[in-house]
C-alpha cells in the first residue's frame, strides 16, 4: 500500500536517487533540499517506508500552482503513483485558492506528455529553449475549478 505524505530531510537520499534515475539533467541534492523549505507542497509516496516517488509544487501569485518536479522510481512506474502524487499537488493548490495548475515538459518526452494529458493537462504553448539551446518545452495547463459550478 502506497502512502503519500509530506517530504522530510530523511527522505532526501531516496528522493535524490529517484531524481538521478528519472532525468537527464537532474536537480542537485542541494536544490532538492532547498525546496523542502521553499516549496509550497513537497510530498513523497512511500511503500513499506521506502520512498517510491515524489512531487514538488509552488504556488505563485495565489492563483496558480506550478508543478516543479514529479518522478516515480523505475520499478514503480505505471502503477498510478505518479497520478496520485499529481492529485496531491492539485488538491493542495485548490485548498489554497489556486484556479489552475501548470508545468513544463520537453516537447520530445512523449511518455510524460501522455501522462499529463491522461491527468487532464492540455498543451497551451511552446517555451523555446527552456531546457537549453534547441530543447523546447510545452507548457501544459489544467483548470482546477469548474466555472460552471460557481
Amino acid at each position: 500500500m502506497v502512502i503519500i505524505s509530506d517530504a522530510t530531510e530523511e527522505d532526501l537520499g531516496e528522493i535524490y536517487r529517484i531524481e538521478l534515475e528519472s532525468f537527464d539533467n537532474p536537480y542537485p541534492l542541494s536544490l532538492l533540499k532547498a525546496y523542502l523549505y521553499l516549496a509550497s507542497v513537497y510530498v513523497v509516496a512511500k511503500e513499506n517506508g521506502q520512498v517510491v516517488g515524489y512531487a514538488i509544487g509552488i504556488i505563485q501569485h495565489r492563483v496558480r500552482g506550478h508543478v516543479v518536479s514529479i518522478a516515480t522510481a523505475q520499478g514503480y512506474r505505471k502503477k498510478g503513483i505518479g497520478s496520485a502524487l499529481l492529485r496531491s499537488l492539485e488538491e493542495a493548490y485548490k485548498q489554497r485558492g489556486c484556479t489552475y495548475s501548470y508545468l513544463e515538459v520537453r516537447v520530445d518526452n512523449e511518455e510524460a506528455i501522455r501522462f499529463y494529458r491522461k491527468n487532464g493537462y492540455l498543451v497551451t504553448y511552446t517555451r523555446k529553449n527552456y531546457y537549453g539551446r534547441g530543447k523546447h518545452a510545452f507548457v501544459m495547463v489544467k483548470p482546477l475549478i469548474n466555472k460552471n459550478l460557481e
